[in-house]
């Protein structure tokens, strides 16, 4: 396979970053972006133990003099696009995450520079210079080794690996959730076969860790703590929807409990959705009952929309059609039917508001030739 050489940033507590940019008193403070859940967490808030997704109720038991900035989603958004068209200046092969990180291929481009870090520095510069925001960035041979440089150093820091010698030295001795993919859950079930570093993987073959985990989990694996990973920026891709969902080991009974993994699933949905760029049409609901029955509850709305406020009443609508009179297991949301942003319908209130633009221009039209014809 031909040599690649990847790039991964990341933006540093992106909303947080934005919100302590335009107003410098912030800074050094522990504070937050959010409502009810947390969106983003300030360095100075993470050290208290305070994250996304987290309850602003609970993060404030954690840390009483928390401060709590409200979410400014078309201001994110804005300098969202404006980081886009940066990095797409630099060639189109981007694949972008979410609103405030991607992956890069510059294997030709990087021929035209003195370096691969003059290069990162380079990035991180133009970043800076153009929005007032840091970014870390990872170098790699593929996605996943470029992925783990760009948290290596953060924030505003920069790693660079050259090759799955290099990569695999430096993971040998870290923990197991190193790994993108694996998460607490299959640490547990990891742990059960004393594999708590990533080199612990190499004590058993490809087969053993198929039989123990399934062929997708084993392999992956595998190849992941070797460094292989053949996955290429997919810059073409069309996503056809988008959504999360959670499984819980211990299953939800309480309407508060519900709605409070509800919110948390559904401020992931809805940032990934904004973050592509992306206006949605259907929303759906995916409910599992301890039972194992699981429902889907499904609303098409009349125009695309990315609007938070429309897509959560609509979930609220959902969700009073379903029945919790049994434990839940697991919760899911996804945002259906896509389109991009740029070749968005005209809403509603939009279509009024043309409407009543061209009659009074009409009705202006008309007064002319009345007054021309007298």
């Amino acid at each position: 396979m031909k040599e690649r050489t990847i790039l991964h940033y990341d933006m540093d507590a992106f909303y947080a970053s934005v919100e302590i940019r335009d107003n410098p008193s912030l800074k050094g403070k522990p504070m937050v972006v959010g409502g009810t859940v947390i969106t983003t967490a300030s360095y100075e808030a993470r050290k208290f133990g305070v994250r996304s997704a987290m309850s602003v109720m609970e993060a404030r038991k954690l840390c009483p003099n928390l401060v709590v900035v409200p979410v400014s989603m078309g201001k994110y958004l804005e300098i969202s696009s404006k980081i886009k068209n940066l990095v797409l200046k630099l060639t189109d092969k981007v694949e972008f995450i979410a609103s405030d990180e991607g992956y890069v291929d510059i294997t030709e481009i990087i021929k035209k520079y003195p370096s691969k870090e003059y290069f990162a520095l380079r990035f991180q510069r133009g970043i800076y210079e153009n929005t007032g925001l840091t970014c870390s960035v990872g170098i790699g041979y593929n996605k996943l080794s470029a992925k783990i440089a760009s948290d290596v150093k953060k924030p505003a820091g920069y790693h660079i690996f050259n090759d799955s010698k290099e990569f695999v030295k430096f993971i040998g001795e870290k923990n197991i959730k190193i790994i993108p993919g694996v998460g607490k859950k299959f640490q547990e079930i990891l742990a059960e076969k004393n594999i708590l570093t990533v080199g612990d993987v190499h004590n058993f073959s490809v087969y053993e860790l198929i039989s123990y985990f399934g062929k997708s989990r084993g392999e992956f694996l595998y190849c992941s703590s070797k460094g292989e990973d053949n996955r290429q920026v997919d810059y073409k891709r069309r996503v056809h929807s988008v959504g999360n969902e959670s499984t819980f080991k211990y299953p939800l009974e309480s309407e508060i409990e519900i709605k409070r993994e509800l919110e948390n699933i559904f401020h992931k949905t809805h940032e990934r959705l904004v973050g592509k760029g992306l206006l949605c049409k259907t929303l759906t609901l995916k409910v599992r009952f301890e039972n194992r029955r699981t429902i889907t509850r499904s609303k098409t709305l009349e125009n695309f929309v990315d609007s938070r406020e429309i897509l959560e009443n609509t979930l609220e609508n959902i969700n009073e059609s379903v029945d919790y009179s049994m434990k839940v297991k697991l919760l899911g949301i996804s945002l259906g039917a896509l389109t991009q942003k740029s070749v968005r319908q005209l809403s509603f209130s939009e279509r009024e508001l043309f409407k009543k633009k061209n009659s009074v221009d009409l009705l202006k039209e008309k007064i002319k030739k009345i007054e021309k014809n007298d």
